[in-house]
């Protein structure tokens, strides 16, 4: 499952100052999730078990599929690399459409996923489905700080939007994490634990993703 901004693989994606319960409007909000073409992030992708890998995002130029105007996303893990295509409009951030690969033909996303709601305010909840897998999850998102510091090796991040992603399916998988948004940079860390049923018993994963580095 692949969130907007980071979480590649499982779940994956900016100075304003807010006060709690304010809401804010597309103009500002967007820069949580800044979509400007040759940006380019790096990440540790560390899992609870097994070995750090490191993620590579970088904004691609707009380009227009299906009638829409998008923003490719490039995504480079562990030898692979996925290309989701995201719109952005007055409600939110979505993962419109997504490749398997730089040559391959984009596939359309339905329904769209939101991956942030405008406007940007503490309390603000929305719903998402998102695939895991060759399966899909019911994820309810709702905003829960407008304010936390976020530590990690890209530096001292403040006024970080926390959001909150938990979620569930009929086959028994369940989803618990938690994305931080930093003005002008984006995601800046995402802890998924992903738990899924098997004949085995419970299987439980959790990664930690952190910026190691940011080119704005």
């Amino acid at each position: 499952m692949r969130t907007t901004g980071i979480v590649a693989a499982l779940l994956l994606a900016v100075s304003l100052f807010f006060t709690p319960s304010r809401g804010w409007g597309d103009e500002l909000g967007e820069s949580y999730f800044p979509l400007k073409e040759g940006m380019r992030w790096e990440y540790n992708v560390i899992p609870d078990q097994g070995a750090t890998k490191k993620l590579i995002i970088t904004n691609l130029a707009p380009r227009e599929v299906s009638g829409a105007k998008v923003r490719p996303r490039k995504q480079e893990l562990d030898g692979s690399t996925f290309i989701e295509l995201m719109k952005q409009d007055e409600t939110g951030v979505y993962r419109y459409a997504e490749q398997k690969g730089e040559t391959a033909p984009p596939s359309l996303i339905t329904p769209m996923e939101c991956h942030l709601k405008f406007p940007i305010a503490e309390g603000s909840s929305w719903k998402m489905v998102a695939k895991l897998g060759n399966s899909t999850v019911n994820l309810s998102l709702t905003i829960e700080s407008l304010s936390d510091e976020v530590k990690v090796p890209a530096g001292t991040f403040k006024d970080c939007v926390k959001v909150k992603q938990v979620g569930e399916n009929d086959a028994g998988t369940s989803v618990m994490g938690y994305e931080w948004y930093a003005p002008k940079v984006g995601v800046v860390k995402s802890i998924v634990t992903i738990k899924q049923k098997s004949k085995e018993g419970l299987k439980s994963e959790t990664r930690t993703y952190q910026l190691v580095s940011f080119r704005p």
